[in-house]
C-alpha cells in the first residue's frame, strides 16, 4: 500500500460518541487533529447539509474537501460543487409526508438529497419498503442512514462524492482510507484502499472492513487513526 494521504470519515456514529448519538467524541476530534498534524488530510463525508458538514469540518480541524448530502455535494476552498443533478419533486415530498414522515430542518439548506424523520424508528423501518416503491417510481433512490431516510437522485452516493473530492485534492484511491459505521457508507468503502469501522458499526459494513476497532463510535475512530499512523500512514 502506498502512503495514505486522506482519511474520509462519516460523521454520525463514527466521530460521535456512539451510534444514535449526536454528541461529538472528543477522542475523535483529537484523532482528526493528530492525523492532520502528521500530514494526512481528513475529509468529512456525511448525509448532513453543506452548512452543517462544512462548518463542523472547519471547527474540528479537518482540511480535506467536505462531502455532504450523501455524496451529492462537495465543498472545497469556499466553493460548492454539485455531483448530483436534480432534486426530489414537491409532489414526492408530500407523498412521503403523508406516510407519517416529517422533513428534516436541514432540507431548507439542501440542494439534491432530502432527509425525512419519523417519531418511531420501528415504524420508519417498517415503512421503508413502501417508501422505496414510491421513490423508485419517480426515478429517485432511497438511503437509510440509521437516523433518517434520504431521498436523492440516482447519480448520488458517498462513493461518487468521495471520488470527486479526492480528484479535487489530487489524491489517488490507493492513498485513501475510509471510516464509517452504516450501510450507506459501503459505496465509500469501494473507493478507498483501506476500510475501517468502529465496533458498533452495522454487521454488513463490518464484513467489508479491513479493520474493525475494538471500541465504539468516536473512540473506535481514534483507534483506527492510531493504527493508520502506526502501521499505514508513512509507508512507501
Amino acid at each position: 500500500m502506498t502512503r495514505l494521504k486522506l482519511v474520509a470519515t462519516d460523521v454520525d456514529g463514527t466521530i460521535t460518541v456512539r451510534r444514535g448519538s449526536l454528541l461529538l467524541s472528543i477522542e475523535a476530534v483529537e484523532a482528526i487533529r493528530e492525523l492532520e498534524r502528521n500530514g494526512i488530510k481528513v475529509s468529512l463525508v456525511s448525509g448532513n447539509s453543506v452548512p452543517v458538514t462544512a462548518g463542523l469540518s472547519r471547527y474540528v480541524g479537518a482540511t480535506g474537501p467536505t462531502v455532504a448530502e450523501n455524496g451529492c455535494v462537495v465543498f472545497s476552498h469556499g466553493r460548492i460543487y454539485h455531483v448530483c443533478k436534480g432534486r426530489p419533486s414537491s409532489e414526492l415530498v408530500e407523498r412521503i409526508k403523508e406516510l407519517g414522515f416529517r422533513e428534516s430542518w436541514q432540507n431548507a439548506f439542501r440542494f439534491h438529497d432530502l432527509a425525512f424523520l419519523h417519531d418511531s424508528k420501528e415504524e420508519m423501518a417498517a415503512l421503508i419498503p413502501e417508501v422505496e416503491k414510491i421513490v423508485q417510481a419517480e426515478g429517485m433512490r432511497i438511503l437509510w442512514s440509521g437516523y433518517a431516510i434520504h431521498i436523492q437522485p440516482p447519480n448520488g452516493g458517498k462513493g461518487r462524492g468521495l471520488k470527486f473530492a479526492a480528484e479535487l485534492a489530487g489524491v489517488r484511491p490507493s492513498e485513501i482510507a475510509a471510516v464509517g459505521d452504516g450501510d450507506n457508507d459501503a459505496d465509500m468503502f469501494e473507493i478507498a484502499a483501506f476500510r475501517a469501522c468502529p465496533s458498533d458499526a452495522s454487521e454488513g459494513l463490518k464484513r467489508l472492513a479491513d479493520y474493525v476497532a475494538s471500541r465504539p463510535g468516536g473512540a473506535g475512530f481514534a483507534e483506527v487513526a492510531r493504527y493508520i499512523l502506526r502501521e499505514l500512514g508513512f509507508r512507501g
